[in-house]
């Protein structure tokens, strides 16, 4: 489970912060890690500015999932 851990709070969070301003065009943050503003079920707050926020742990599910889905696209584009 460590690794886990170590894995979505360390490359997840740092992939999310890193593009989900870019890919929202500004529209989407990402919380601090020392951060303690509830996300709600979703993971997720509305800032003074209303832009979406997402908590630190929804963060680095979303970063997960984005490398996960650029390995299936590497695995279907060569095909092996």
């Amino acid at each position: 489970m460590f690794i886990v851990d170590v894995i979505v709070d360390l490359i997840g969070y740092q992939t999310a912060r890193m593009l989900l301003p870019i890919l929202s065009a500004g529209w989407i943050k990402v919380a601090d890690l020392t951060s303690d503003e509830p996300g709600g079920w979703l993971g997720c707050y509305r800032d003074a500015e209303r832009r979406l926020v997402f908590t630190s742990t929804m963060a680095g599910w979303i970063g997960v999932f984005m490398w996960l889905l650029i390995l299936a696209i590497f695995i279907i584009a060569t095909g092996r």
